[in-house]
């Protein structure tokens, strides 16, 4: 199983059952195949080839699927290292999971093999080496911005989390957030074409996650306080200033999650619900300072999960649950309320399982289509529906 190796269209297309839109189902592994964390892109920024994770190597490897042939060329050859994001993933050995992004121009894909940073040239499949973190500290995900000439990670305590998870593998209960909040967490920003990194961000006793470049401006970065139970989800850092605060606005009786920047970076988008009623949800931005909230509000039969992303025209969002479990929804943001527009049924993912299969639902570069992942075969594979 080697870099280059082709394997012939898997493809196939379906029309959903509830809508009659057509599917198109584009990789068919008895492993499990999945497209990049939702707010990475996972499609080159000029439509024609489409990134993706999959153990049909039987470790984790990258690779990259031709939009107009289904052509499945392998990318990586990973080693056999720790690669699983947990908590959020089961262990995983190569590439690792969530954790790639494009960059470089969509020239490269940047990803981990343990804590070694490499980048594989999506064409040609040459690959370099940018950096190696110290082996005490476990990387998280990584973010491109708009150009893809810089990127961001956090990491973390590798001995705090690999001992509670493997206890966890043991089949110890799930730990609380006081756990996580044992960590010393950094901040790394790294030139993607000299691989120069310097450390942006030291905080101890506090678990950083899903870091975020601004994209038009390299100093401005997002991050989360995860697994907090505090009213500070979203955190807001100034490289040139050194100065860091959480986002004002973040009331104390609503959470948030999967905040991210849009296109433009002039907004922060977010979707969140109220700490003491979980029959209310809501999705929406605020200014890059955090004033001037938006948010429209939808009512559920009780505490679902899902992912939200915003469409390139920059008024409508995508999700793959809440007020619609099992569905990749269109979501009209009309006064103050969200209207949900059925695309298709993904079928795939209960609340809490390994993020794998989690649908994840992202844009193609001209926003004319949706990628998505589901499990609803058996094992995870990948998905694209027409967005109109």
């Amino acid at each position: 199983m080697t870099v280059g190796r082709t394997y012939a269209p898997e493809w196939r297309d379906y029309s959903d059952p509830l809508t009659g839109r057509r599917v198109r189902q584009l990789t068919d592994s008895p492993a499990e195949d999945y497209h990049l964390y939702f707010y990475n892109p996972s499609v080159t920024p000029d439509g024609n080839y489409l990134i993706f994770l999959s153990e049909r190597t039987e470790l984790s490897n990258l690779f990259r699927l031709d939009l107009q042939s289904g052509e499945i060329v392998q990318l990586t050859d990973a080693r056999p290292v720790r690669a699983e994001y947990w908590p959020f993933t089961e262990a995983v050995k190569g590439v690792g999971s969530c954790l790639p992004a494009i960059g470089n121009g969509g020239q490269e894909v940047f990803y981990f093999e343990g804590t070694d940073l490499f980048a594989v040239e999506i064409e040609s499949l040459r690959q370099r080496q940018l950096l190696s973190l110290p082996s005490d500290r476990r990387p998280s995900m990584l973010q491109a911005n708009a150009s893809g000439e810089t990127l961001v990670f956090a990491t973390w305590d590798e001995a705090l989390f690999m001992e509670r998870s493997q206890r966890a593998y043991a089949g110890e209960k799930f730990p609380d957030e006081h756990f996580f909040q044992e960590t010393t967490s950094t901040i790394l920003r790294v030139d993607a074409v000299t691989g120069r990194d310097e450390e942006i961000l030291c905080k101890e006793k506090f678990w950083i996650n899903h870091v975020h470049l601004n994209p038009l401006n390299r100093d401005l970065v997002l991050f989360c306080h995860e697994y907090s139970g505090l009213p500070d989800r979203m955190w807001l850092l100034d490289v040139a200033s050194q100065q860091y605060k959480p986002m004002p606005g973040q009331g104390t009786d609503e959470w948030y999650e999967h905040e991210f920047w849009s296109r433009h970076g002039e907004r922060v988008c977010f979707h969140g619900g109220l700490s003491g009623d979980n029959t209310e949800g809501f999705c929406g931005w605020c200014s890059a300072d955090g004033t001037n909230y938006t948010k429209a509000y939808h009512s559920t039969s009780g505490r679902a999960y899902a992912h939200y992303n915003l469409h390139p025209d920059g008024q409508t969002m995508v999700t793959d649950g809440e007020a619609r479990p099992g569905c990749i929804s269109k979501v009209h943001l009309r006064d103050g309320s969200q209207v949900f527009e059925v695309l298709c049924r993904h079928d795939s993912y209960t609340f809490g399982d390994d993020q794998r299969c989690h649908p994840h639902p992202s844009f193609t570069p001209d926003g004319r289509q949706v990628i998505f992942t589901s499990n609803r075969t058996g094992s995870s594979n990948v998905y694209l529906t027409d967005w109109d």
